[in-house]
């Protein structure tokens, strides 16, 4: 946008499942990659492979995706550079933030995950409560999404037509 924020959406079968979700990153020990960035560099490649697992529910495990790799650069201060590894699963999607070895960056500490999931329909959300100290202990609420307010992961999510997230 024209401040230089980042953000992706996810479209499913042609129909909206996320809007435009922002993405950054807040560091302890450096400013935050939020704002004053541009696009670089994209590639994309398709993997499909498989490998046996010593014990578990299946043996066989296949690992099929696809996945794009956008470099992304900061256009101020440091002129910090990273990429956003979008990989696509026949049944869900993910993605993680990389930043490379660079001259003015020795070393990253991440303090918060500025990552949205705007969902994109109506929806009902299993969740509970996040930043309570003994946040693992609580029941899981269920609600309309747009009741929640800041939940802790996992959060389950049920579109009113039927389409399940698990974030």
């Amino acid at each position: 946008n024209p401040e230089g924020r980042l953000a992706y959406r996810v479209d499913r079968d042609g129909k909206p499942v996320l809007e435009d979700s922002r993405l950054g990153l807040q560091f302890r020990n450096a400013e935050a990659l939020l704002r004053n960035l541009k696009a670089g560099a994209q590639a994309t490649r398709e993997v499909d492979e498989t490998w046996e697992l010593p014990w578990g529910e299946r043996r066989v495990v296949r690992n099929r995706y696809r996945e794009l790799r956008a470099t992304f650069n900061e256009t101020v201060r440091d002129q910090r550079r990273f990429d956003v590894v979008f990989r696509v699963y026949d049944d869900g999607f993910g993605f993680r933030y990389e930043m490379p070895k660079q001259p003015k960056v020795n070393r990253v500490e991440i303090e918060d995950d500025l990552s949205e999931f705007a969902v994109a329909r109506p929806a009902t959300a299993w969740w509970i409560p996040a930043g309570e100290w003994n946040r693992y202990e609580y029941l899981y609420q269920r609600t309309p999404l747009a009741q929640v307010s800041q939940a802790h992961t996992p959060i389950t999510v049920r579109t009113d037509d039927g389409l399940h997230l698990s974030i």
